[in-house]
């Protein structure tokens, strides 16, 4: 219920020496913070409309069927509004589009293991991965499609092979990337990973999916409504445990 916070830290504690049996360590920084904040400010919804022939005739079928189309309905509606939402027209900012300070580097290449490998480096310099197996990968299937189509010459290796070998469960997905444009055709990546346990990004819900049977606005024909809706939001937690690919061709 209500606004929820999350404290981000927006500064470093700084570590010293002491210099001499009776000095001090390095002084004390301060240790500020800033809020990443959900709110039930957005809400989806999907309406369906049953004729009364349709209710007379399907029975407990129709119901089922009805569970669900809404079902996943809102489920393609929230995965894609988490990662591309505008944060207007009454969607959150997703984690491409919003800004959390996510770093965004622009491939401007052809799909290679190379490419998600210098990702991959940045988040172990920076020490948020111990190695390419603490990183999550989000690609559009047509990026699989370039990486197992290319194979390394004299081998029967091919670049996709390269990429499972280190990460070993790439997720695919053509709801939550947007599809390829330009010329030629380039689409984005998401990289993530979690330190101690703490989750690169947080997705609020406001309780369940709530529905509502309306009885009244078609009863002149004897039909029912139907509206399913749910307040959802979603907020970055740590911008360095995320990264975004661009124009990988």
């Amino acid at each position: 219920q209500g606004t929820e916070e999350y404290p981000i830290v927006s500064s470093a504690v700084s570590s010293g020496w002491q210099t001499a049996e009776t000095g001090a360590v390095g002084g004390p920084a301060a240790y500020t913070t800033a809020p990443r904040t959900i709110a039930p400010n957005n809400t989806l919804g999907i309406q369906a409309k049953l004729t009364r022939k349709a209710v007379k005739q399907a029975g407990d079928g129709l119901e089922q069927a009805l569970r669900r189309d809404l079902n996943g309905a809102m489920a393609m509606a929230l995965d894609s509004s988490v990662f591309l939402g505008t944060g207007a027209a009454g969607q959150p900012a997703g984690l491409l589009v919003g800004g959390y300070g996510i770093t965004s580097t622009a491939i401007a290449a052809a799909a290679t293991w190379a490419a998600f490998r210098a990702a991959v480096v940045k988040f172990m310099v920076a020490n948020a991965a111990t190695g390419p197996g603490d990183v999550n990968l989000l690609i559009r299937p047509e990026v699989y499609d370039k990486l197992d189509g290319t194979i390394l010459a004299n081998t029967a290796v091919s670049e996709w092979d390269r990429l499972t070998r280190n990460i070993s469960n790439p997720v695919m997905s053509s709801n939550a990337l947007a599809a390829p444009t330009g010329a030629p055709l380039a689409t984005s990546a998401l990289l993530s990973t979690s330190i101690g346990g703490v989750p690169p990004f947080f997705i609020g819900t406001w309780g369940g999916i709530d529905l509502i049977r309306d009885i009244y606005s078609d009863a002149a024909s004897g039909g029912v409504r139907i509206t399913a809706l749910l307040t959802a939001d979603v907020s970055a937690g740590r911008s360095q445990q995320l990264q975004i690919l661009t124009g990988i061709q």
